[in-house]
């Protein structure tokens, strides 16, 4: 479903990402694990189109996206909940997640049925839906973030650091619904620090350091790994 081909972008003279290669199977989860400043959000936002590669090129259901706006990367099915959460805090529950679609010409019915199934999902999102985004705790606003994503029907989700900032206890209920996600059929691709977290559920991974990738494979191989381990595991 995604590939991406010697990617490579640089913060002035700061080489971020250097020749990334990763694949992205349909149905699956794949990871990118690594410390802070590894290179996870840059990557996932310059497949939004966010960021602008120095080189290399990103292809989406065999199709060329290299240097798309993001918006018509969005259309072709890439949504992505990013780092930090990003709700519009003066908005709405509602609101916020009818942003979601805003590049869609849906129908009225057509956005209260996605309103209706991320309340399904989501089911404190419901509770909340007339309270503005501020008032909202942490793990609220990443539900509230992560629903406003799918509301655009995703082939692929992106999510950068769902777990950054939450309660254990809410960090475990949102991994349990990428899990259910997954299983509907929902492609993801997750950059998470709790590697530990990430491998549990994902079929494969990328360990990214520095903007290299310096290991790849089976996220159960690579949980029980001796080197990621030690370097991300507390091992």
């Amino acid at each position: 479903m995604l590939l991406v081909e010697n990617l490579a972008v640089d913060y002035g003279a700061i080489q971020a990402l250097k020749g990334i290669h990763v694949e992205v199977f349909e149905g699956e989860i794949v990871s990118l694990v690594g410390s802070n400043g590894a290179g996870k959000t840059t990557f996932l936002r310059t497949i939004s189109g966010l960021i602008k590669q120095k080189s290399g090129k990103i292809f989406f259901a065999k199709n060329n996206i290299t240097g798309l706006a993001t918006h018509e990367i969005v259309k072709l099915g890439i949504s992505q909940s990013p780092e930090g959460r990003m709700v519009f805090p003066d908005m709405s529950v509602k609101e916020n997640l009818i942003m979601g679609c805003y590049s869609f010409s849906f129908s009225k019915a057509e956005i209260q049925s996605n309103i209706d199934r991320m309340v399904a999902w989501f089911p404190r999102l419901g509770e909340r839906m007339n309270q503005k985004a501020v008032l909202l705790s942490g793990g609220e606003q990443q539900m509230l973030a992560i629903a406003r994503a799918l509301m655009a029907k995703p082939k692929l989700l992106l999510l950068d650091e769902p777990s950054l900032g939450i309660a254990p206890l809410v960090v475990q209920q949102i991994f349990k619904i990428i899990v259910e996600l997954n299983r509907e059929g929902m492609t993801i691709l997750l950059a998470e620090q709790n590697a530990r977290l990430a491998l549990k559920i994902s079929h494969r991974a990328y360990v990214l350091e520095l903007g290299t990738i310096i290991k790849k494979g089976e996220a159960s191989s690579l949980l029980h790994d001796k080197d990621v381990q030690r370097a991300y595991l507390g091992g």
